[in-house]
């Protein structure tokens, strides 16, 4: 295990000081920064709908609702490249962000990605993906994409994967998540989250080819120490479930961890969503174009 976490360690120092530009972006001015919602999903289904479901024809009305008000879907590396390396971004960025990897992203998301040419962030639980790939099922409750699913996706260029810990989003034996316990040392602590996020990552490069630069607290919990661990570890943000839109700029925002979103639950529309949240920063959302007659 050593000896994997230094391998991982070495290809985080290699790949990412020297993250490629975007080629034709527009500038999204720079000197001023950006505000950036990032919008929370988990699983999109007909049954069940509630805080983390909604439904197919939500998903796509949330779509048309963002093209028709001109905005722009952008990824953890559209982002980290802005910040990192003054890369360009669109005006209007959002970030569609889905959490866990549940079968129901590949089977109603994507193709509604397709018709629409949007992207998503999607964060995955690698110990699910693995355990599906093993022993696939269908069941849209409860299935989890498989390698073979999730590579189709990435081949699409329209979903990105970070990653959600191997095995942390559980609860049990008085761990929540990649919370530390009130009795850990932080040496186990540390070696615990390290284990099982070089695993994560390990097991994304060799199954995509792709080594995740973000890591999506799960259940959006996290400890005193769990930053330092992961910066360590060479992960250049986190999305956490902090309510708000992320004001960010290149003189004033230290890093991007622990990143804002907002949580689109069943029956709140995303154009309602985004009109609360703007009031928060004291603005308003972008102004639908006007169309030439």
């Amino acid at each position: 295990m050593i000896r994997k976490s230094v391998i991982i360690l070495l290809i985080f120092s290699l790949l990412f000081p020297c993250l490629p530009r975007r080629a034709g972006a527009l500038d999204a001015s720079q000197g001023e920064g950006i505000s950036l919602p990032i919008i929370m999903y988990h699983e999109i289904k007909h049954s069940k709908l509630g805080k983390d479901v909604v439904s197919p024809w939500e998903f796509e009305s949330d779509l048309k609702y963002l093209k028709r008000k001109d905005y722009n879907t952008v990824t953890m590396h559209d982002l980290t490249d802005w910040f990192y390396n003054r890369a360009p971004l669109p005006p209007n960025p959002i970030m569609l962000t889905f959490d866990d990897g549940y079968l129901s992203t590949y089977k109603y998301a994507l193709p509604l990605l397709k018709k629409y040419d949007m992207k998503i962030v999607l964060s995955l639980i690698v110990k699910n993906t693995d355990d599906f790939t093993r022993n696939p099922d269908t069941n849209i409750d409860y299935s989890h994409v498989t390698w073979a699913q999730l590579n189709e996706m990435l081949d699409s260029g329209l979903v990105e994967v970070q990653n959600h810990s191997y095995n942390l989003h559980v609860v049990k034996n008085g761990r929540y998540g990649c919370v530390r316990k009130k009795s850990e040392s932080l040496a186990v602590y540390e070696q615990i989250l390290k284990t099982d996020l070089t695993k994560a990552q390990s097991e994304i490069f060799q199954q995509t080819g792709v080594l995740p630069t973000t890591f999506a607290y799960p259940y959006g919990r996290y400890s005193e120490d769990t930053d330092t661990i992961l910066r360590a570890l060479g992960f250049q943000a986190t999305l956490s479930c902090r309510y708000g839109i992320n004001v960010l700029s290149h003189e004033k925002t230290p890093d991007l961890y622990r990143l804002k979103r907002l949580c689109r639950a069943h029956g709140n529309g995303i154009g309602a969503l985004l009109d609360e949240a703007y009031k928060t920063i004291k603005k308003k959302p972008p102004a639908e174009p006007q169309v030439l007659k």
